[in-house]
């Protein structure tokens, strides 16, 4: 489907002016996709409901349906549709990327834009952006019950280990970009970047996704202590139907907050 500016945005503020409180009179509304290929939405006194993502007007929390695809390696992203990366992601959804950011707006998150060949100025400042940070976690049920634990805890960091450094853990450090607005220079018509490439949650640099991994981890291809790789014992295993839960992330300031490490490339600079 070809998304347009003008109705991608036009049909999010019209959410947008749906309070997340909730009311007991609110609608139900856009049960049919229509002409300008808008998709269905129901809107409930607790839940806004959007194929594959439902946002929930009590907890402003995002859930998103997927799969896993992966259980074992080293990834480049982590949330893409099917039939595109499957082999460096851990969870592929059908959800379209637009209606993540849809609901990402919706719960009062702002993007960080990244840039084209500009990615080392993006990091330098992507933690900072604390209107712009997600927090990420992952639900599933399994025989002794339902799980719930952040993303990060699924994953492992690459990098060697100085004295300081105690553990292999990836920092939360999860940040909306919002990915862009592509304009096809044949024909001049628009369309939201992540819906072609089918990147919603990124790890390696990538303007087209939705949701971005703010610290440089390094190229996994290029040394084997670079990037971030599965942590495959705490996995569910492949075809595990999941749910992955976006809200927003505590302030900077909040107490617990884990100090973020320096990436690789700082620290060849600090030598």
């Amino acid at each position: 489907m070809k998304v347009t500016r003008s109705w991608f945005f036009g049909w999010v503020f019209s959410l947008l002016a749906v309070p997340l409180s909730g009311a007991d009179d609110q609608p139900e509304r856009g049960d049919d996709t229509n002409a300008a290929g808008v998709p269905p939405y129901k809107v409930t006194e607790t839940e806004i409901q959007l194929p594959g993502v439902t946002i929930s007007r009590v907890t402003s929390e995002i859930r998103l349906e997927a799969v896993v695809c992966l259980e074992a390696g080293v990834l480049e992203y982590v949330v893409c549709r099917p039939g595109t990366f499957e082999h460096e992601a851990i969870f592929t959804t059908t959800a379209k990327p637009e209606l993540l950011h849809a609901a990402m707006l919706l719960i009062g998150v702002e993007p960080y834009p990244q840039r084209h060949g500009l990615a080392e100025f993006w990091y330098e400042k992507a933690l900072e952006q604390k209107a712009s940070r997600v927090k990420v976690e992952v639900e599933w049920t399994e025989e002794d019950g339902r799980k719930r634990v952040p993303l990060v805890s699924l994953l492992r960091s690459r990098r060697e280990l100085d004295e300081q450094e105690k553990t292999d853990a990836v920092v939360e450090g999860w940040v909306f970009s919002g990915s862009f607005i592509h304009q096809n220079p044949e024909n001049g018509e628009r369309a939201y970047a992540a819906n072609r490439s089918g990147i919603l949650v990124g790890i390696w640099p990538n303007p087209t996704v939705v949701i971005q991994y703010g610290l440089a981890e390094g190229n996994p291809y290029e040394g084997k202590d670079l990037g971030i790789e599965i942590r495959e014992e705490r996995m569910p295993k492949k075809g595990t139907k999941v749910q992955l839960v976006f809200s927003r992330f505590p302030s900077l300031d909040a107490p617990g907050e884990v100090e973020a490490k320096p990436s690789p490339s700082e620290k060849e600079k600090s030598k």
